[in-house]
């Protein structure tokens, strides 16, 4: 093998898709090599299945995508919210420390309550509802089990993998019907494009960073209302939205208004952060639909 070996989990996912694009050696990267894995080849809840995956493959970084990221499956489910989220976090932590990798676990901006209107990663976290629960566990534990490990904040995702399940391409399927599209315009974030995220993964883990919470979105925030708006224009596509209220849309569970992550930890150790998210979402409609 050439370089290092990077384990992904959950390696059918969004993020994960462009993850193995970057790190790839068939995108001219000899740096790395990579292993996917998902539920079929070991389940994070299970210890033993994990660590017998990790110590016979025996990567040097993990990076941890495997979740249950559906906020109201989260919300009905808690159990299984905590088990793959937390308890399947610290099984992967526990069985890179034992092998002396890197982990990097995926987190998430619903950590926070919404009510400031920004975070650092400095703030306190305060989940409103069971996924950002589940998840600020699964920081904890990665925490606890020691070792080499990044905890990569991050928010509203969208990506080129199965690209008709994001946001974007809801909006523009409902467009193409000719259908009113109702829209929270009071809720607000940064669209990240997982492309970009990945390389600056990538970027955080070439520089050997120290282990630490790292805020990782597009630069500038917006509403889903102007995400929206945005989308149907550099698509030049036409549609009636319709702005509604987030108490509206949160029939399930509760999600917080406001949860604009501050990038700061990457710049204060010489790491740019990323490009504005419009001029992101415009590439990869560029990527996505090509014309």
């Amino acid at each position: 093998m050439i370089g290092k070996t990077v384990l992904i989990t959950g390696s059918n996912g969004l993020l994960a898709y462009d993850l193995i694009r970057v790190f790839s050696f068939f995108s001219g990267e000899k740096n790395y090599n990579f292993i996917r894995s998902n539920h079929a080849d070991f389940d994070i809840v299970n210890e033993k299945a994990v660590k017998k995956f990790v110590d016979f493959h025996k990567p040097d970084i993990i990076i941890n995508t495997a979740a249950l990221v559906k906020v109201d499956e989260c919300e009905l489910n808690p159990g299984k919210a905590f088990e793959t989220n937390a308890i399947g976090a610290l099984n992967v932590a526990k069985a890179a420390k034992d092998i002396g990798a890197l982990n990097v676990y995926i987190g998430t901006n619903y950590v926070f309550d919404g009510g400031k209107k920004s975070y650092s990663e400095d703030d306190a976290p305060n989940p409103v509802n069971i996924y950002g629960a589940s998840k600020l566990a699964g920081e904890a534990l990665t925490k606890i089990a020691g070792g080499d490990y990044y905890i990569i904040r991050t928010s509203w995702l969208y990506g080129i993998h199965r690209k008709d399940s994001v946001f974007v391409s809801q909006v523009l399927e409902s467009a193409k019907k000719g259908e009113a599209i109702k829209v929270v315009d009071n809720q607000f974030g940064t669209p990240t494009y997982t492309l970009d995220l990945a390389r600056k993964i990538k970027e955080l883990v070439d520089k050997k960073a120290p282990s630490g919470v790292y805020h990782i979105t597009n630069s500038g925030f917006c509403s889903w209302y102007g995400f929206a708006e945005k989308i149907l224009e550099l698509r030049g596509a036409r549609a009636e939205l319709v702005a509604i209220k987030l108490k509206e849309r949160c029939l399930i569970s509760k999600k917080p208004a406001n949860s604009i992550l501050i990038n700061g930890n990457i710049k204060k150790i010489g790491i740019e952060e990323l490009r504005p998210w419009n001029e992101a979402l415009k590439d990869y409609i560029k990527e996505a639909y090509g014309d």
